[in-house]
């Protein structure tokens, strides 16, 4: 696996920012920039599936269940997804599980 550098993340679309809210998770919990870089990631693709089994199970209570329970259902999506979605720092999970895929997919070979 590739080192995490500053100038690589600069490269693959974060910001200044970005790497500053990276250093100050680093300063305040511990870690390496590898670290904060791979749990991020993670956090994203749990998100992002936690977000397609929610949509699977609203689009099957649409099909299968009373109009009440699926109405009941979304209103709770609409409340507790967006606040998965907050705890993840979405914007910096993304860009976190890209360039890990980026970086895994540029790797040579062996």
């Amino acid at each position: 696996m590739m080192k995490v550098s500053e100038a690589a993340l600069l490269e693959s679309g974060f910001s200044h920012a970005d790497l500053q809210k990276l250093n100050n998770n680093i300063a305040n919990y511990g870690g390496s920039l590898d670290s904060v870089v791979h749990d991020l990631a993670n956090r994203f693709n749990a998100s992002k599936w936690i977000t397609i089994a929610a949509f699977i199970i609203l689009a099957l209570t649409l099909m299968l269940a009373p109009v009440d329970t699926s109405i009941t259902l979304a209103a709770t999506l609409a409340i507790v997804l967006p606040f998965i979605w907050y705890l993840t720092p979405a914007k910096l999970a993304y860009r976190s599980w890209r360039y890990r895929r980026l970086s895994i997919n540029s790797e040579p070979r062996q």
